[in-house]
Parts: C-alpha cells; sequence; structure tokens
C-alpha cells in the first residue's frame, strides 16, 4: 500500500513539474508603429493584431501607435516622448512610416511633387540607430502612390528599398502589393481624396505587414474585423467596434495579393532591386524682363497668382518715403487681407528680389520680380522641409477675375477699422453685404467655412476671436445644431460655463427634433457641464476650405 502511495505521489510530481516546466503560450510579439493617418486610418495596428489572432491564435501580439496627421519621421525625431517610448519599450519591431511625399515634397503651383529623399533618410538612420539599441529590429512600411499618380510608385519603392537595403531592415511592401491591386476596379484601395487608404486599403496594409513580420500566409482572415478604434495621435478606445466589412471574396483576393508579393520578395534576389527615377517635375525659373528703374514701377499693381487658392487676388505697392522705396504685398479673400512683412528689397537691372515673411504660415520666401511689356512677372520660392514655388502676375488694371481688388481693398479698411468701433459680428455682416454689391450677386460664408475657422482660432488660442466667428456663423445659420455645438465647446475653453450650459441646451432641444446624429454625445457633455465634471477639449482644428474664387451661395 505504501508502494502504491508512493508511485502516485511520484506520478503526481512529475505531472505537475511537466506543468510548470512548458510554457503553452508564447511570448507576445511586441510592435510600434511610427506614422501618420496612412497608418491610423481604419486603425490598422488593430487590424495587424486581428490578423494574428486569426491565422496564428498560438502567438500573442501588442502594439502601439505613434502618430498624427501629417507627421514626417523629421518631425517625430523631435518628439523626446517617441525616443522614450522605443528605448523603454522591449520591442520586437518598430515600424517607420514616413510622410505620404517622402517628408520633402516640391509643390508648383498647388501640385505636389516628390522631392529628395535628404530628410527621409537622415532621420531613418537615426531611428535605425536608436531602435538597434533597444534590441529591435527596424521596419520600413513602403507606402502607396496616389490614385491619379501610380508611376510615383517607382519613387517610393526605390526610396524606402534603398535606405532598408542600406541599414539591414526589413521592409513591408505594401506599395507593390497595392500596385497589383489598384487595377481591380472592384477593390477601391483608396478614400475619396485618392490618398489615404479605404477600409479595403488598410485591411491590404495589415495583411502584407502580417505576411512579411510572421512569415505566414494571410489566407484564411475574415474580412470583417472589429477592435478598438484608434484616434489620430493612436490612442485606443474604450468600446471595440466594427473597423472593416469587406466580402469575403474580396478579402481572400487581397489576401492572396499581399502573400504573392511577399513569396517574392523572399524568393528572389533582384525582386526589390529598383533604379533611381527621374523628378517627375523641372524648378521653375523667373524668365529675364526688361532692365527698369524703382520709379518705373511706382504705385499700384494688381493680380492673381498661386500662393493660396482661396485669394481672390493680390496687390503690390511702391510708394516713395523719405528718399526709400516702401513696398506692401498684400492677398485678399473674402474673408481677410493677409500682408506680407517685406524685410530686404533689393534692385538690379532687370530684377527685383523681395525677401518677405508670411505671418500667416509663419513662413519665410523670396519673390523675384521683372518687368515685361508693361507687366509685372513675379516667382515666390519658399524653402523648407517642403519647397514652395508660386507664380504672380500683376497689371496696372485692379479688375481681376471679375472682381475689382482696389474696391475690396477699400472693404477690408472699412471692415477692419469697423470692427473695433461695431463689433465684430456687426461689422462682418456689413462687410458681407457690401462684399455681395461687389460681386453683384449675394455671398455668404460658408458655414462649414466658419466652423473651421473658428476651431483653427481655438488651436491657436485666439479664444475671443474663435468666439466671434462661431456667434457670426450662428447668425447666418441659426437652424444648425452644429454651430450651436462648436460654439457651445469654444465657451467651455474660455470658461464661460453657464452660456456654454445655454449653448448646449439650445443644441440639445433642436437636436432631439432634427434626430441629429452626436444627440448623445451633446447630452452627455451638457449633463457632465451641469454637474461640475470635467469634458474633453475640442479636437483638433481642420483647414477651411477654400471660398469660391468670385461667389458664393447664392
Amino acid at each position: 500500500m505504501n508502494d502504491i502511495k508512493r508511485y502516485l505521489y511520484l506520478l503526481l510530481l512529475a505531472i505537475v513539474t511537466c506543468g510548470y516546466g512548458q510554457d503553452n503560450t508564447s511570448e507576445a510579439t511586441r510592435i510600434l508603429f511610427i506614422g501618420n493617418s496612412y497608418t491610423y486610418f481604419n486603425s490598422t495596428p488593430q487590424l495587424v493584431e486581428a490578423f494574428v489572432r486569426e491565422r496564428s491564435p498560438e502567438q500573442a501580439v501588442e502594439t502601439k501607435l505613434i502618430s498624427n496627421g501629417g507627421m514626417t519621421l523629421a518631425r517625430h525625431w523631435q518628439e523626446e516622448s517617441t525616443l522614450e517610448t522605443i528605448r523603454e519599450g522591449d520591442w520586437d519591431y518598430v515600424v517607420l512610416q514616413e510622410q505620404s511625399k517622402l517628408g520633402m515634397p516640391v509643390v508648383i503651383d498647388g501640385h505636389t511633387y516628390f522631392g529628395n529623399t535628404t530628410l527621409f533618410f537622415e532621420h531613418a538612420r537615426k531611428f535605425n540607430a536608436e531602435i538597434k539599441k533597444s534590441g529591435a529590429k527596424t521596419v520600413f512600411l513602403m507606402t502607396w502612390s496616389e490614385r491619379d499618380r501610380p508611376t510615383e510608385q517607382a519613387i517610393l519603392s526605390h526610396a524606402y528599398t534603398a535606405i532598408a537595403k542600406e541599414l539591414k531592415a526589413i521592409v513591408v511592401p505594401v506599395g507593390l502589393a497595392w500596385d497589383t491591386v489598384r487595377t481591380h476596379p472592384e477593390l477601391d484601395l483608396y478614400s475619396p481624396d485618392g490618398s489615404h487608404p479605404s477600409p479595403v486599403g488598410s485591411y491590404l496594409y495589415a495583411a502584407t505587414l502580417f505576411a512579411t513580420l510572421f512569415d505566414t500566409t494571410p489566407l484564411g482572415v475574415s474580412g470583417t474585423i472589429s477592435g478598438h478604434r484608434l484616434s489620430n495621435r493612436g490612442v485606443p478606445s474604450a468600446d471595440q467596434n466594427v473597423l472593416v466589412r469587406i466580402p469575403e471574396d474580396k478579402a481572400q483576393q487581397i489576401q492572396q495579393a499581399s502573400w504573392d508579393v511577399v513569396e517574392a520578395m523572399n524568393t528572389s534576389e533582384n525582386y526589390l532591386n529598383f533604379e533611381a527615377p527621374e523628378p517627375g517635375y523641372t524648378i521653375p525659373v523667373l524668365a529675364d524682363g526688361e532692365t527698369f528703374s524703382l520709379k518705373d514701377i511706382t504705385g499700384s499693381w494688381y493680380g492673381t497668382g498661386t500662393y493660396g487658392f482661396n485669394y481672390l487676388g493680390q496687390v503690390l505697392d511702391f510708394k516713395e518715403e523719405e528718399g526709400k522705396t516702401v513696398v506692401c504685398l498684400s492677398f485678399l479673400s473674402p474673408h481677410t487681407r493677409d500682408v506680407m512683412k517685406i524685410e530686404k528689397v533689393d534692385h538690379k537691372d532687370d530684377r527685383l528680389t523681395l525677401t518677405l515673411f508670411d505671418p500667416v504660415r509663419d513662413r519665410n520666401a523670396t519673390l523675384e520680380i521683372s518687368l515685361a511689356e508693361g507687366k509685372l512677372k513675379g516667382l515666390m520660392t519658399s524653402p523648407g522641409n517642403v519647397c514652395w514655388y508660386n507664380h504672380l502676375n500683376f497689371t496696372r488694371s485692379a479688375i481681376h477675375q471679375g472682381v475689382d481688388l482696389s474696391a475690396m481693398e477699400a472693404l477690408m479698411d472699412n471692415f477692419e477699422s469697423k470692427t473695433t468701433e461695431e463689433g465684430y459680428v456687426k461689422s462682418a455682416v456689413q462687410h458681407y453685404e457690401a462684399y455681395s454689391k461687389l460681386l453683384g450677386r449675394k455671398y455668404i460664408p460658408e458655414e462649414f467655412y466658419l466652423n473651421a475657422e473658428g476651431y483653427n482660432l481655438l488651436t491657436e488660442e485666439k479664444i475671443e476671436d474663435a468666439l466671434n466667428v462661431f456667434a457670426l456663423a450662428i447668425n447666418y445659420y441659426p437652424h444648425s445644431v452644429n454651430v450651436y455645438d462648436s460654439y457651445a465647446e469654444a465657451l467651455v475653453v474660455a470658461g464661460r460655463k453657464e452660456k456654454a450650459i445655454a449653448m448646449y441646451t439650445k443644441a440639445f432641444e433642436m437636436a432631439k427634433k432634427t434626430g441629429y446624429e452626436n444627440l448623445g454625445r451633446i447630452e452627455n457633455t451638457l449633463q457632465r457641464l451641469i454637474n461640475n465634471e470635467d469634458i474633453d477639449a475640442p479636437g483638433p482644428a481642420f483647414p477651411p476650405p477654400p471660398p469660391p474664387p468670385s461667389g458664393g451661395r447664392k
């Protein structure tokens, strides 16, 4: 009997020992994403987690996203918190996704082209050094070209593979997989802007990354994936939502395309060999003109150009004051007059060069001007991470695109002076009435424009200006729930709680009648204010759309 007990004891001990010595779950693979809207659209890191769960259920995975709209690697490098996350995160992979134009685009008359890769490569090398120190592997996420510029994929493919080879890093060929699928009309990879990924595009991104990092076919993953929705900064929502819902046959097409590209990359030494493509643009140069003196061009010149498509036109004034030539350059829109700060004036023979600063865009620029056949031709150049080139044309005539720019200047003078005397809303209403008479038809600023401008001013911490713009929106759109909601948010920021409660109450009552989609959020915010609870600050601003060049609502 004792022998039997001893045998059972030893057997139990062996079982327990084996149980403790065997780990049935592998250690989690940890992936850090550093990118921008191309990655946070449709919460791509969450899609990657779903691919791992379905295809490799024994493999745990954790992801984190550091992002914001338009972020370049150069800007990410300036954030100390990003570097701390790399150093302290115990990551297996750090995925680097550069801005869509490789961080240094060239913009010529509003058309954006790829610039050079200097900043991209410089900061890729810096990040790679930090990533290797942390013990992780560097991964480059090859992005895709825009819908209407398929040939530019060659630029992206060369850039990403070149730096990945130099640093002996991993490249995820999303752009190459994208190229094999983009010709299928039933698989729309793009969001309406033709650049960002649709849910289908993000699904392809996730499938290709999964196949690359885990060396496993993505075939068989469901076309419907739920997860935590990620904000633009990568913060996950508390609740889970459906992130993508793709028919299973289309999901399988994407999975197969991704796997085919990854397999080809892994089995062919020459698959990622790309020759450096020629740039698709020519840097503009101002044509030579006639020799002239500053006296020849004294006075006012009016014209149009490509510096900001929301402008009606621009005015260039030359005046003699105390023996010196004083120059003023201003751009006019229906809403405002943006005046450039002229820092230096150089004139030699047939060329006038103005060194200036744009306080609206916080941008330095150089404007070269020549004279030919009684007209001034200008080329404005703004260097930096983005290189801007804009042509400006001037004549002595004040009429351009059906608008009298001289009369528009007078309207802006009157608007600016009356704002101080009579208040913003009253002066703005009078200004738009006068502008309507100048156009010969009714003009009212768009609701979306006013709303976006108000949030931009909040972002710039110009609280009173933002409140004025939101109040003007209510004046023009008194039946819109959105304008009351926005005004209430601004009042919260301004610390005017009682008035904010009144505006939220108004918005709530209107929302109940109209079935407004954000009724629940408005009600929740109102109750939190009444209960003296903290509420979230307004979200990031959206740039106002350009108003119509010579009209608007009729």
